[in-house]
């Protein structure tokens, strides 16, 4: 009757059903040969009603003054929830012992903007406002308050458990049909609630929400994310790395619930470390509302596409790709995010094409070469060959910044639609030019500028329907032009993927995001 039994029998190629209900301990995969074995799947309920819970039901609580209540804890939880919803919690550490330990190994990152937990809530026991938690670590005991003077009739569940999965060299490995709630990952170490490293692992209909760092952290060749979802968690909702991975339907949304630094790693995704994410295809992912980056590739990722996706919303950029190569990012719909649209920062070798780009808080798509270079020598940083080519940037802070020295980087075929300032263009941070300057240094001879009522980013509204906010751009396109006939032979030959004809018009021309 426990998920422990099935783990303790399990052989590579079984098939584990795991009934309905709610189960408060993980599934941790025996450590054992997978090699040359069929396929492992690990099922739900069809009707998504597999709970698992990183969280235990405390019942032991003492009344300790008006709405405050005290419980024995052996450990530092990073969550308690009381009814399902989430308190803030008050002071605390992570990461074994950030912010507390002078000789922390994070200490010294990012220092001068509040480390990497800026919203970290500084205070203890006299000042804990109403809805929070606190641990003291010299008496081993939680205390609550909430607004009520008893907690007779009331849940509440205290975050226990680091992994909610974890397996580590597996092969051939399905998680299909299960929900995945509460962890207690960062009072120790990092990753995701649900950690998988190994090779072919798949995620289906997989939700993992409210964990107290990442969602999901996975690693490893030739692995499938397929419709599922990770929001709410305290720092990102997908991470990892690996090469060979189809990601297809996923959303993250309303991740860095708890405020860590979005320079460092928080938001919705981001692949980093060791090569990053290379030779993947993310199709129809939506990245909305997150507190950071949409989605974020750091650090030496090669020839990923992005296509058909949502990037909207986000506290921070929708795309940012840093020290990467080879990206072919197409027919997206990034829009309505508070810093840039699309970043790329010390990369190479991408091609923008087919997106549309609006609304967004400062650019709404930046190539910038600020001098890094490689200390190891494995990866030419210096920013060359980008393409951006047949985008609608419409409505941005600034519409366009393209690299200085410009090099043999591109813009051509776009459509920039906006007022005046809107429609802004520059080369480097500084370097302001008006579009006949523009046009005279090489870039968008065969671009077109209309002026339309698109609005500045204030107008784009997380509260109101995308569509509606967008209309504008389905009534424009029998507006624009055809891309020239010369930047598309070139893309054609650039990006045989892209399965460009004849007569396309800037932005995309069909999409998930908007109406038929």
């Amino acid at each position: 009757m426990t998920i422990a039994a099935a783990m303790n029998r399990l052989q590579p190629g079984d098939h584990v059903l795991i009934a309905a209900g709610v189960y408060r301990e993980p599934i941790l995969l025996p450590a054992r040969s997978w090699s040359g074995s069929a396929r492992t799947l690990i099922e739900g309920d069809a009707q998504g009603r597999t709970l698992i819970k990183g969280s235990t039901v405390v019942r032991l609580w003492q009344a300790a003054g008006p709405g405050r209540f005290v419980a024995p804890m052996g450990h530092e939880p990073e969550q308690v929830h009381v009814d399902d919803q989430p308190l803030q919690q008050i002071g605390g550490s992570v990461f074994d012992g950030y912010p507390g330990r002078p000789d922390h190994p994070l200490a010294a990152l990012h220092a001068g903007n509040g480390g990497i937990w800026p919203g970290r809530v500084d205070g203890d026991r006299e000042s804990m406002p109403v809805n929070s938690f606190h641990y003291d670590r010299v008496l081993g005991n939680v205390m609550i308050r909430v607004p009520a003077d008893s907690l007779a009739g009331h849940t509440v569940e205290v975050a226990a458990l680091q992994r909610l999965a974890s397996a580590t060299g597996v092969e051939r490995l399905s998680l299909k049909n299960l929900s995945f709630e509460h962890s207690n990952t960062t009072a120790t170490t990092r990753g995701g609630a649900v950690q998988l490293d190994g090779r072919s692992i798949r995620i289906e209909n997989v939700q993992i929400r409210r964990a107290d760092g990442t969602c999901l952290g996975l690693n490893g060749a030739d692995h499938e994310i397929i419709s599922s979802n990770f929001s709410e968690c305290g720092q990102t909702g997908l991470g990892g790395r690996g090469s060979g991975w189809k990601i297809v339907d996923v959303t993250v949304s309303r991740n860095n619930t708890r405020g860590f630094n979005k320079w460092w790693e928080a938001g919705g995704a981001k692949f980093v470390g060791d090569g990053g994410l290379n030779n993947s295809t993310i199709t129809r992912f939506k990245a909305t509302n997150n507190h950071g980056d949409g989605l974020w590739f750091d650090w030496k990722n090669r020839n990923n596409r992005v296509t058909d996706s949502l990037l909207a919303f986000n506290s921070g950029f929708g795309l940012h790709l840093e020290m990467c190569q080879g990206f072919l990012v197409d027919n997206n719909i990034v829009v309505g995010n508070r810093q840039r649209g699309i970043y790329l920062r010390q990369t190479s070798f991408s091609t923008l094409v087919f997106n549309l780009v609006a609304h967004n808080g400062l650019d709404g798509i930046a190539i910038v070469d600020e001098g890094q270079r490689d200390p190891r020598g494995e990866m030419d940083f210096s920013v060359r060959n980008n393409w951006v080519m047949g985008n609608v940037i419409a409505g941005n802070e600034i519409a366009l910044t393209m690299p200085s020295p410009l090099a043999d980087n591109r813009s051509d075929g776009n459509l920039f639609a906006a007022d005046d300032k809107a429609s802004a263009l520059r080369i480097g941070w500084t370097r302001n030019l008006g579009k006949a300057e523009w046009i005279e240094s090489g870039l968008d001879a065969n671009s077109e500028w209309l002026m339309l009522p698109v609005g500045r980013r204030r107008e784009a509204d997380v509260r109101q329907p995308l569509a509606g906010q967008l209309a504008w751009y389905g009534a424009s396109r029998t507006r624009m032009g055809a891309v020239a006939a010369g930047p598309l032979a070139a893309l054609a030959q650039r990006a045989p993927a892209l399965k460009v004809g004849a007569g396309a018009r800037p932005g995309p021309a069909v999409s998930t995001w908007l109406p038929r």
